[in-house]
């Protein structure tokens, strides 16, 4: 059946270069994301998916039917519409995405289920695209799903986790003593530098993860409303980025920034120290409208979990030299799918994490064939042999 595969994979080829190069000419932004993905669906139609639909979210939703009813596979791949909010160049693993869903249905791949091929819009670190479609497009097919794909750059190897990521807001708010200074700038300093110095601290002895790496801490932006107007009482505000392991949880995290300020203002009379998620207003295209808290939480898929042995085994088997590994500087959907739904969640695709440059048409092709294998090995009926001339 791995002969058909290939075979097959090869007339695919002159459409998936030509899409490849489409997509690339598309500029995408919160202005034309609907374009998008009608886009996307379109083409879907035309590789004969047995099933189209774009959800209320955006979320593009192409099904492949299987010869049974028993394990979906799902393969998911992202549209970034916001500056920094991902892959510097998503658009590669769409590309694979659908291609393996379309190979999968021209090499009639004998399957025990379905597979569903989902292109998840994403605002930066923002899950919900993933959400919607878990809680409300596909929630009464969610029990058949078995297994997660996320089509995302890993060099062709299978990536099985990542770092989680978090942004959030320190306030304190209240009567600063600065009247010894005369200068706004300097009183600004006086007031910020205590606090933005702990933090500094703090991100030189980050938790470290064996497989992950460090956790980091950078300020993003800093916010102070005391410069004008009659009020005494002003407000400091710092946004922090930060990166997390799995050893830390976000609700640790903010109780230590909190601590932290409390005990730099504590001689302030009339001070309060608040700190929380920064959150995101989003409005989709077809309307929909929710507002999240900025995170992804780390994941970490058991490396002997049988998706991730069966994998590894036919990408081997198939010449692919892959080894196991882990994102280091992108998050995805696997913080949804594993973290919280505890779905077995593996990543294979073209490119790599570190690059902005696209990945090449040879690299894409491979990742079509690796993603179609990974789907045979896991949900495929037994071919028996069977050559093209069978089918």
């Amino acid at each position: 059946m791995n002969t058909v595969i290939k075979e097959k994979l090869g007339g695919l080829k002159k459409s998936m270069n030509e899409f490849q190069q489409a997509l690339r000419n598309f500029t995408v932004d919160e202005n034309n994301i609907m374009e998008f993905t009608e886009l996307l669906a379109e083409h879907m139609r035309k590789l004969n998916y047995d099933c189209v639909s774009i959800d209320m979210a955006g979320n593009v939703i192409g099904k492949i039917n299987g010869y049974g009813c028993a394990d979906e596979i799902v393969i998911i791949s992202h549209m970034d519409y916001e500056k920094n909010s991902g892959v510097p160049e998503f658009k590669s693993g769409i590309i694979s995405a659908l291609y393996a869903g379309a190979l999968i249905k021209h090499a009639l791949v004998p399957l025990d289920g379905n597979v569903r091929v989902c292109c998840i819009p994403r605002a930066e670190c923002c899950d919900f695209g993933i959400e919607y479609l878990f809680e409300q497009t596909l929630k009464d097919e969610a029990r058949l799903i078995k297994g997660i794909l996320l089509s995302e750059p890993t060099g062709l190897n299978l990536h099985v986790g990542h770092k989680g990521r978090m942004e959030y807001n320190i306030k304190v708010k209240g009567r600063f003593d600065t009247s010894v200074f005369g200068q706004k700038g300097i009183e600004i300093l006086s007031e910020l530098f205590p606090l933005l110095n702990e933090l500094k601290k703090v991100s030189l002895h980050m938790p470290r993860d064996y497989n992950l790496g460090t956790s980091s801490l950078k300020i993003k932006d800093v916010r102070y409303n005391g410069l004008y107007g009659g009020s005494a009482d002003k407000e400091i505000e710092v946004v922090v980025d930060r990166i997390f392991v799995p050893e830390e949880s976000s609700d640790l995290i903010l109780d230590k920034a909190a601590s932290i300020a409390r005990n730099i203002y504590k001689e302030n009379q009339g001070v309060t120290v608040n700190t929380a998620l920064a959150q995101r207003k989003i409005k989709t295209g077809k309307g929909y409208e929710a507002v999240l808290n900025v995170r992804h939480d780390p994941w970490l898929m058991p490396v002997n979990h049988p998706f991730v042995a069966s994998s590894m085994e036919v990408l081997n088997e198939n010449g692919f030299k892959a080894a196991l590994g882990y994102w280091h500087s992108i998050v995805t959907e696997g913080s949804y799918t594993f973290s919280r739904l505890n779905i077995p969640t593996i990543g294979f695709g073209a490119g790599r994490e570190d690059s902005a440059e696209p990945a090449g048409a040879g690299e894409i092709f491979n990742s079509v064939y690796g993603q179609t294998l990974i789907i045979y090995r896991r949900i495929g009926m037994q071919s028996f042999g069977w050559s093209a001339d069978a089918i």
